[in-house]
């Protein structure tokens, strides 16, 4: 019966998001580690109902009856796991998709979801440590900022993941990353699903105005990432010069229009772009273990060539993090051809009001001899862990797979499919394009276990104090980080 119920509940949602998309407005905003599987594969407009496809698979999770427990989360993102009676029919989309999502399982296992504890991600994290090294059983899952958990980790305070019942990372809703970058000897701490919305909402990208594309004759920039010639070079070259000193200042000022906006590290920030170009912080040595690896071949002209283009240009717009107008506000401003974005910027009401055209873009790639496109997420979206307090891992496991497939055949394809291909993208090229940058996202060992002591913000870090010697940042920081990842394969060392 409970079954029975769960499968109406998905099609009720189908039912209620497709009357919605007509009738109201939102509020929301293999090489490597392609993760493909982090949200499946995404179905055209059109091409076949991705909902019922979604629902179709089954989560092979045995039914049971928790007689009302409460699963507790702890996390700095309530809105990313829990959605009050009343924050629902708003005309939030995601919103109602998460709700829906959460009572779907709670129906199912006769279980409550709720918040153990909530703050910004630091107080969160000093809380669960306490929590977890005293002993107490006051929450079940850490869901949490994705580049400071790292640190969190070292406390060895949580399971692997491995060793939890029904965590089935061969499923669409778990990255495919989950299983490879982020699994040594066996194991795996930190993880990632469809339940983190903003591991995939924060996919980053550019956003550029076609208006002002055309008025500069940029061609069709959407045939030509489709052909594979979206490269930096490429899209220096149509940045570089396109500047007016709008505000008569005399001086490079956020008053005045240019080529493409960046900002330091607000939102998407300067760091996606060492990921872009396909060269990770850390990956695994031919013994299988993690070790650091930004010093490549091409790192100190990756280093160079970025610093360039934001320092050495009139084109380009560095916003500093002190600086108010982020990339995004020149951008929404008409001040800027080009922004740095994310995927879910479209469901936001700047680009909802933006009077121009507007379409989506990925990252370039280094040159023409990468294969494919690459993004990330930046370090404020969710991660997830299990502590070791907690008692009962049967009913911890089936809540988590139950939400991370909910969210799979729920609230992702709602993004995907409702608030952007049919509600807000304004062209097909950019909903074809949508899909490049999806299937290109990596989560890197080397980012999640970071803790702000690894290379994950390099380029920030360096560009900060105006610096573009790598070896001399690299020779200065090296120690430090070699320190700090040899702690954290430690402690997967010692969970046996």
């Amino acid at each position: 019966m409970k079954r029975t119920l769960s499968l109406l509940l998905v099609f009720a949602l189908l039912l209620s998001v497709l009357v919605m998309a007509v009738s109201c407005g939102s509020n929301e905003e293999e090489k490597k580690t392609s993760d493909k599987k982090t949200s499946g594969t995404v179905t055209p407009a059109g091409e076949g109902d991705i909902f019922a496809e979604r629902a179709a698979i089954a989560d092979e999770l045995p039914e049971n009856d928790f007689g009302g427990r409460k699963f507790r989360i702890a996390g700095h993102r309530t809105d990313e796991y829990f959605i009050k009676e009343e924050d629902r029919n708003k005309g939030n989309l995601i919103a109602d998709a998460k709700y829906s999502r959460n009572k779907s399982v709670e129906d199912r296992f006769n279980c409550e979801i709720e918040v153990a504890y909530q703050a910004i991600y630091y107080d969160v994290q000093s809380w669960v440590e306490k929590n977890v090294l005293s002993g107490a059983d006051e929450f079940d899952l850490f869901c949490s900022h994705s580049a400071s958990a790292g640190t969190t980790v070292l406390k060895n305070i949580f399971l692997n993941w491995y060793d939890i019942p029904h965590i089935d990372f061969s499923k669409p809703w778990w990255a495919a990353s989950c299983a490879t970058d982020l699994t040594y000897d066996g194991k795996c701490i930190l993880a990632i699903s469809d339940f983190n919305y903003t591991a995939t909402s924060g996919a980053t990208c550019l956003v550029f105005n076609k208006n002002l594309a055309n008025s500069y004759d940029m061609g069709n920039l959407y045939e030509i990432v489709l052909n594979g010639d979206w490269t930096f070079d490429y899209f220096y070259n149509l940045v570089k010069d396109i500047y007016i000193d709008q505000d008569g200042s005399g001086d490079k000022s956020d008053g005045d229009f240019f080529g493409f906006a960046q900002s330091y590290s607000y939102g998407c920030g300067i760091n996606p772009w060492l990921w872009a170009f396909d060269n990770p912080t850390v990956t695994k040595n031919e013994e299988g273990i993690p070790t650091l690896s930004v010093k490549t071949d091409k790192i100190n002209n990756i280093v160079k060539s970025i610093y360039d283009m934001v320092f050495n240009t009139t084109g380009v717009h560095y916003v500093h993090n002190n600086e108010d107008r982020q990339g995004m506000d020149l951008f929404l401003a008409k001040q800027a051809v080009f922004s740095i974005a994310s995927i879910g910027s479209p469901t936001g009401e700047g680009l909802r009001n933006f009077e121009d055209e507007y379409g989506l873009l990925p990252l370039p790639k280094w040159d023409e001899n990468q294969t494919n496109y690459y993004t990330m997420s930046p370090g404020e979206h969710t991660v997830l862990a299990v502590p070791k307090t907690v008692k009962d891992v049967e009913f911890v496991g089936t809540v988590i797979e139950a939400l991370s497939a909910e969210s799979y055949k729920q609230v992702t394809p709602t993004l995907y499919e409702i608030a952007l291909k049919t509600r807000y993208l304004r062209d097909n090229e950019s909903k074809e394009i949508l899909d490049i940058i999806i299937d290109g996202r990596m989560y890197e060992f080397g980012y999640l276990y970071d803790g702000f002591q690894g290379f994950a913000f390099m380029l920030s870090g360096m560009f900060g104090q105006n610096n573009n010697n790598f070896e001399s940042y690299y020779a200065k920081k090296y120690g430090n980080a070699r320190i700090h990842f040899k702690k954290v394969v430690k402690v997967f060392d010692k969970m046996g």
